[in-house]
């Protein structure tokens, strides 16, 4: 016999009492849906039961009216309530129209899980399968639309497994226990399951469980995805129909990400050199999906063998990205540190932005954290004081005060009589005071080289032939390259 209103009042482990529409307790119940929806009924079909918190319910008299008549016109089941939970205390009209049309009105005491609910209602109609199940195609087919429209992946996850009441989760093939998107971690006892499984095969597979729904882990190739479905009864049909729309959804929001990631790249160019306002960043800044209060600035080595664009997308990482030259800077929230740090092989850390006029001040705190970068100190920060004592200053107002001490009068010099002598001091260091090297990369003669260093040490008071000067010398060359006065060398 098909299952009713009354066969679920009737268990008393359910505790449930019945609030309104008490001569419609002999209504079929096919199927059912938890929902937090205004209007439950545009994704339902006939004799469906919506299962609600309440937070859906609107607290207005008139408006509960129109919310329970939307209901009543798309000949559900009923509407059941989870006691003290989001439902409003006064439901006095709501339960007044379910009563003038017979429509059940359940309560259901909160510790009571509607997947128990869920479970009674599949077992009922176990042995009309393949009519739930192209009752279920039916459904998804006729709200795809509204279903690819979907701002997020998770949205999608979401609206499709309260549609068809049955957990849907997408898992990483590659590794299932680093989280998709903006997923939540996938448990322990999951991970267990799916350990015992290729996920890298391009066949359907299945996970038979004693206590549990069956998971069918469908891969959705071009991706290094799988939909995992929690459903017993589930046809082949309505597996296809799944498969087939999260991959074209998946495929979209590639295209999507793709494509915000150029115009993030021509944005962020603009930011760091200075052709745009403050004004216009603020504008524009939230349709990369970030807030500049939780921003930070990173300036990263990138990996050979790693598609950015494609990883940033499976993973949600969003912000401005711009590669140049060797090496990548990123604008994103502090959030996707953790996941970045596997990402690349070195990356500096800039101190947290807060104001769109920090950004490009970020950016050098980046610098200078990404200098200080090795093979054993891959990540650095820079609001944390680890760096070596004999390398870099620690901070911009150090950077500019070795800058100015050591080579500020050099500098100087060279802006006012255009010389070269800031440049050949940095050639010469860099070539270990090497005379021949220095001035054929010079393009001078040699002895041209000897009188332009006889200038800098009486300008610099220095003295080349000094381990202590060339020290502080080659310091205050690398704070200069921090603070974008000395032309880095590539």
């Amino acid at each position: 016999m098909q299952l009713t209103i009354r066969d679920l009042i009737d268990k008393p482990e359910l505790k449930i009492v019945l609030m309104g529409g008490h001569k419609g307790t002999h209504r079929k119940i096919v199927w059912a849906h938890t929902s937090e929806l205004e209007n439950p009924s545009e994704w339902v079909l006939p004799n469906h039961l919506i299962m609600t918190t309440g937070l859906g319910i609107p607290k207005n008299g008139l408006k509960q009216k129109d919310y329970i008549m939307r209901l009543i016109n798309a000949n559900l089941a009923g509407l059941m309530i989870s006691t003290e939970m989001s439902a409003p205390k006064d439901l006095k009209m709501l339960i007044e129209v379910a009563d003038q049309y017979d429509f059940p009105v359940l309560f259901i005491d909160y510790h009571v899980p509607f997947i128990e609910i869920a479970k009674i209602i599949i077992e009922a109609n176990k042995d009309k399968k393949e009519v739930i199940n192209n009752q279920l195609v039916k459904l998804l087919y006729e709200h795809s639309k509204e279903l690819i429209r979907e701002h997020n992946v998770q949205e999608l996850t979401a609206r499709v497994t309260a549609l068809l009441n049955m957990p849907i989760d997408l898992v990483n093939s590659i590794n299932p226990k680093e989280t998709l998107f903006s997923f939540e971690p996938l448990s322990e006892a999951r991970l267990k399951l799916l350990s015992t499984l290729d996920l890298h095969s391009d066949v359907p597979q299945k996970i038979y469980q004693k206590t549990a729904p069956t998971l069918n882990i469908i891969p959705l190739k071009s991706h290094g995805i799988s939909l995992v479905v929690e459903d017993s009864n589930i046809s082949s049909e309505l597996l296809q129909s799944l498969t087939l729309l999260f991959s074209l959804y998946i495929e979209m929001r590639k295209e999507n990400s793709y494509q915000r990631s150029l115009l993030s790249s021509e944005f962020l160019d603009d930011i760091l050199n200075e052709r745009i306002s403050d004004a216009y960043i603020e504008k524009k800044l939230p349709n990369y999906n970030v807030s500049i209060d939780n921003c930070i600035a990173i300036i990263a080595k990138p990996k050979p063998d790693i598609n950015y664009q494609k990883v940033f997308f499976k993973f949600a990482i969003r912000g401005l990205c711009l590669f140049q030259k060797q090496c990548v800077f990123l604008l994103t929230e502090a959030h996707n540190v953790e996941k970045l740090t596997n990402l690349f092989e070195h990356m500096g850390i800039s101190d947290p932005i807060k104001q769109i006029k920090r950004i490009n001040d970020a950016f050098v705190e980046a610098k200078l954290a990404y200098k200080n970068t090795t093979d054993a100190l891959p990540v650095q920060h820079y609001a944390k004081q680890n760096y070596s004592r004999y390398t870099l200053p620690r901070n911009l107002q150090d950077a500019e005060r070795i800058f100015e001490l050591n080579l500020g009068a050099l500098y100087q010099q060279d802006q006012q009589k255009n010389t070269r002598y800031v440049h050949t001091l940095k050639i010469f260091l860099e070539n270990d005071r090497a005379w021949e090297k220095t001035a054929k990369q010079l393009h001078i003669h040699k002895q041209t080289l000897v009188y332009r260093m006889q200038k800098i040490q009486e300008i610099t008071t220095r003295a080349i032939n000094s381990t202590a000067d060339i020290v502080e010398l080659w310091i205050a060359i690398k704070a200069g390259e921090i603070l974008g006065y000395i032309e880095e060398s590539h």
